[in-house]
């Protein structure tokens, strides 16, 4: 996947290259180097520019790398006046909005934009990049009849959970949310909440960024026969059942999109939006664990 949209970058930076000259204003990319997630946004991006015909669309790049010489680099994207920036990453939102004060910003592959301080911004537009809570109701489905579901989280993403709580419960879901100071609390926290819910929501955090916090996770969850569920491709290849998911590619689409409203005059009214596609993934080894059948499972993207 991330070869193949690697080359889909490629051939759209070399069609746009021989159209764009350095000119003022336009749409620019802004990214943190070294993250393959981001470059599979910024290639869906750069697809998008391509097929929409995204005026002033320049396809270099620009990549911060976290030392002093990201300033440099953005007082050169200041001297072009760009009229939109695509930023990939909290860094790179917080970045450019220093930088450049007064442009239009569109962000993504940010989690929790709460939490990172980017919602009250009138000039940012995010794009949503935890996948779509009715998504995951409708994968759930048909694996369960309960509608009970707890979200596990670390408090240091307290901030973006009441909102993501809210989602779910308008998904169809009796949500709550269930926070952990640290990986230590892990063991009493589950203890806690195993009797209260039959699907455990696992969110990308520093708790289950612990390799032994989500191995522990999983096997109480199969154990219990609860339903380990996320909102990330990330989570079920480290063990979850399943997610429903925006793929970095999807972010980006939608991204460019979003670039041609507020060029147009016309930027949506709500400052989170959502990409217009999703994709299910699941993890048959987890699934045969909890002994599912998920033979009628429509899952686009499968660990095993």
């Amino acid at each position: 996947m991330a070869r193949h949209w690697m080359i889909v970058a490629v051939a759209v930076i070399a069609v746009l290259a021989g159209a764009h000259s350095t000119v003022a204003g336009g749409v620019v990319i802004v990214s943190r180097e070294g993250v393959q997630a981001f470059k599979g946004a910024e290639a869906g991006f750069m697809q998008a520019a391509y097929t929409v015909q995204l005026p002033g669309f320049n396809p270099k790049v620009v990549e911060l790398d976290g030392t002093p010489a990201d300033n440099a680099a953005l007082e050169a994207l200041k001297a072009e006046n760009p009229d939109v920036v695509f930023a990939v990453g909290s860094y790179a939102a917080k970045k450019v909005r220093q930088a450049l004060p007064s442009v239009w910003i569109v962000y993504g592959m940010v989690y929790y934009p709460e939490v990172e301080g980017l919602t009250g911004d009138p000039k940012m537009v995010g794009i949503d990049s935890l996948g779509p809570p009715k998504g995951l109701a409708s994968l759930v489905k048909p694996m369960s009849r309960s509608k009970s579901l707890v979200v596990l989280h670390s408090q240091s993403i307290m901030a973006s959970v009441s909102s993501l709580v809210s989602a779910l419960n308008a998904a169809g879901f009796e949500a709550q949310s269930k926070a952990v100071a640290s990986a230590g609390d892990l063991q009493g926290a589950f203890q806690a909440i195993k009797d209260q819910s039959k699907i455990l929501l696992l969110l990308p955090d520093p708790l289950t960024a612990n390799p032994d916090a989500m191995r522990y996770l999983i096997s109480q969850c199969v154990e219990a026969k609860i339903l380990p569920v996320a909102l990330t491709e990330s989570m079920v290849a480290s063990g979850a059942l399943c997610a429903a998911t925006f793929q970095p590619e999807a972010v980006g689409s939608h991204a460019a999109k979003v670039a041609q409203q507020i060029l147009a005059g016309k930027p949506p009214q709500d400052r989170m939006v959502e990409p217009s596609t999703f994709t299910t993934v699941i993890n048959k080894g987890t699934a045969g664990a909890l002994k599912i059948n998920i033979s009628k499972i429509n899952a686009e993207i499968t660990y095993e």
